[in-house]
Formats: structure tokens, sequence, C-alpha cells
């Protein structure tokens, strides 16, 4: 079963979509019964599918093309038809080519207006009048009806988007989450859904950010399309990112003695690391040979991103300038245990050195930090970025009695269910 595709859950926009449509045809029912012409509800239906969007923000742009689109198309067909009328065009092959010559005008009036991104929909309503009711009896009625039509559908949509029940929010908590099995599942294709929602919350005032082990670099990767407004936790408790100034703002070095100390070790164990290293609020990536394929693959897969800075030994400088915030350590699996086991005993409670499979068969990643850089200790220090009061943090994790709320799923779109829920109720606490 485990190979069977996941399907996406039933988001709120496409309820919502639904809704739109069927409150369209509910107010397209009643206007029959108005002793007037009625409208079609298709184009009612359509201006509320359109204006019906992830964000509020959107929802709002898009109604505004919406609606000068329709004015600025129903304006010049209601001309155009006057104008066919006036003149006494009968044959249809004479209206629709003037139709198409006044496709001209009905776009330069949305540049000279500024409202480039109305035109397809000026067009559009434009040549619903134009090449499809210039013989009507009345269609001066059809243009009255199509404006109206547009704008019951504008205002389905924005009254459904913006519709939220009374639940309480939450906004003095902070939510702190972990990302690999928590909010990034194995699939990673699976994330709209969080996406979505997570921004949803953000805009709405959610305190949220992120604590990983991963680069500031693959942290904005990972979760590229969520609106991330306050500090990372990143590198295991190495470093904070502001990802809106986008610069280093809390950083634990390595002692420099340390640092080498380490490097020696690594090198007399005929294995190689990679030093990243912070000057003035910049990451190099400093490497010398790679010796083995994982390492060369990693290599080849991330520098070209433009949050990573990969720079060759011979370059580095060993300077006071030089703060080492962690080694890499990318290897054959009993190779990097043996490794761990000659750090620690070499270096003791001078150094925090972690192990953990890679992505790679066969290869263990090992890494060194300074004993003071922790997740725990980079927590007191985000609280006061974030501006927040007391313990009033929540932490969601995969590792089993080290976060307030456990994730044994897989993560991905249940981990931010649970946190939408606990947002709404604010019951944590």
């Amino acid at each position: 079963m485990s190979g069977l595709k996941r399907f996406p859950p039933i988001g709120a926009r496409i309820i919502k979509s639904a809704v739109s449509v069927a409150l369209c045809m509910v107010i397209f029912y009643f206007r029959t019964l108005l002793p007037i012409g009625n409208g079609i509800p298709f184009y009612s239906a359509l201006a509320a599918l359109w204006c019906l969007q992830p964000y509020s923000e959107t929802t709002k742009n898009n109604a505004g093309q919406r609606s000068m689109g329709t004015f600025i198309g129903a304006v010049f067909g209601f001309v155009f038809i006057i104008l066919v009328r006036s003149v006494g065009f009968e044959r249809r092959i004479l209206v629709y080519l003037l139709a198409s010559l006044f496709i001209v005008p009905v776009i330069y009036i949305t540049v000279i207006l500024n409202k480039r991104n109305a035109a397809f929909f000026s067009c559009v309503v434009f040549l619903s009048i134009a090449l499809t009711h210039s013989f009507d009896d009345d269609p001066y009625m059809f243009v009255l009806n199509r404006v109206l039509d547009t704008f019951i559908g504008i205002g389905v949509g924005l009254a459904v988007n913006n519709f939220h029940l009374p639940f309480g929010h939450d906004c003095e908590t902070l939510y702190v989450c972990g990302i690999d099995s928590v909010l990034v599942p194995e699939d990673h294709n699976s994330m709209q859904y969080s996406k979505v929602e997570l921004n949803r919350l953000i805009e709405n005032g959610m305190k949220f950010t992120i604590f990983t082990i991963h680069s500031a670099a693959e942290t904005i990767s990972l979760m590229k399309g969520v609106n991330l407004n306050l500090p990372l936790i990143v590198m295991d408790g190495a470093a904070m990112y502001d990802i809106t100034k986008k610069e280093y703002i809390e950083t634990e070095y390595l002692h420099s003695e340390v640092s080498d100390v380490a490097e020696k070790i690594i090198k007399d164990n005929a294995m190689h690391c990679f030093v990243n290293v912070m000057y003035d609020s910049t990451l190099l990536i400093f490497h010398g040979r790679l010796n083995n394929g994982p390492e060369r693959d990693l290599y080849e897969k991330h520098r070209h991103s433009p949050y990573r800075n990969y720079v060759s030994n011979e370059y580095r400088r060993h300077d006071e300038f030089e703060h080492v915030l962690y080694l890499t350590v990318l290897d054959e699996a009993e190779k990097i245990d043996a490794l761990a086991f000659d750090l620690r005993d070499e270096l003791g409670s001078s150094v925090r050195v972690t192990v953990s499979d890679s992505e790679y068969d066969g290869y263990k990643c090992l890494k060194v930090f300074s004993p003071r850089a922790s997740k725990k200790e980079m927590m007191k220090k985000l609280k006061n970025h974030a501006d927040i009061d007391g313990d009033k943090i929540i932490t969601f994790g995969s590792v089993k009695g080290e976060y307030d709320v456990y994730i044994d799923d897989g993560g991905g779109n249940a981990t931010v269910k649970k946190i939408k829920k606990l947002y709404r109720s604010g019951i944590y606490h």
C-alpha cells in the first residue's frame, strides 16, 4: 500500500468555489422572479471563481481587475452597438471586422489607465457584446445584465472568500516547528495545502517559525512559497537567520583552537570536512579535495545556490576574523562512527558532535558544533526577537519526548492541521 499515490485533501478553496457557484445560481433564481431581464448566471459564476484565491490580497487584486475589465469592455460594447445601429450595418462580416478594429482602443485604454492586467477581461466583455448581441432586438439590456452579472459574481466571491467562522485566535504564542517528517513529508509535492494554510495563518497574525538542522539556504529552499516573517533557528541551533533582513542575527561559534584540533583529528582519520565559516555576516563553506562520490554530488547540487558560497581551502585566511560555526563530514557509516568516538574522546565537552543518516546509502553525516550551539539555547534568544512573554511557545517535532507536540505520522498536512487547531482554540496553555 505504501506505493499508492496519496491524494491531497479537498481544501477550503474547492468548497468555497462550489458554495460561490451555488449562491450565484440562487441569486439568479430570485432575479428571474423580477419583471425585468434576468441575465446569465454563467458570467456571475465565472467572476466568483476568478475572485476566489488563497490569500486576501490576491482576491482583492483579482476583483479589481475583473471589475475594471468589465466596466471598460461594457462601455466600448455599448458604444459599438450605438455605432453599428446608427450606420445601419446589416452584414455580419462587416460587424465582425469592425469589432476586430475596436480591440485596439479597448486594450489601449487599459494601458492609459495603467490597468494592463484588465485588458483580457475588457476584450472578453466587449467581444461577448459585439459579436453575439449586435443584432438583438434589445442589446442594451444585455449590456446592463452583463455588467450586473459580473458584479454579482465579484460580490459573492469576495463575501465567500472573506467569510470566517468565529474562531478564537492565539496570536500571543510562538509556534516553532521542525521540517523533516514534521512540516515536510517524504513526498515534497504534497505540501501545497500546507503552504497555503500556513500563509493564511501567518497573514492572520500567528507567530510561526522554523527550527532545523539544515542551513538557512536549505531551509529557504524547502519552505519556498511560505511567507515566513520571524527569524529561523538553523544549523541545529548554531545560528539564527533573519529571513526579512537576509542576515544572521545570532551565532554560536566553535572556539578557534578547538576547531583546529577537530580539523586535525578529521584529517588524521584520512577524511575531509566542509568548514562553515562566518565572515562579516556572510557564510562561506571552505572545502578541500572531495574524497568520495556523495561529497562531490552534494557539492555539485548546492554550489550554484545563491545562499551557499563554496570556497576552496587555498583561499582560507585562518585569521582573527574567521569564525567557524561548525564542521561537516560526509563519509561511510563505519568511518563516521569511529571519527565521532575520536572527536568526543579527544575534545570532550568542548564540542557537541552529532551523527545522522544521510540521503546516500551507506553514508552518514557528522557535524561538530560549539557546546553552546543548541536549539534550546537559541530558543531563549528567539523569544526576545519574537517578543514572546514567558513560556508561550509550542514546539513540534518528530523526536519523542523532546517537543511539546510529537509528530509521528510523517508530518506534512496533518502537522499544519494540528497547528491550525491549537492556534484557533488557544487551549494548549
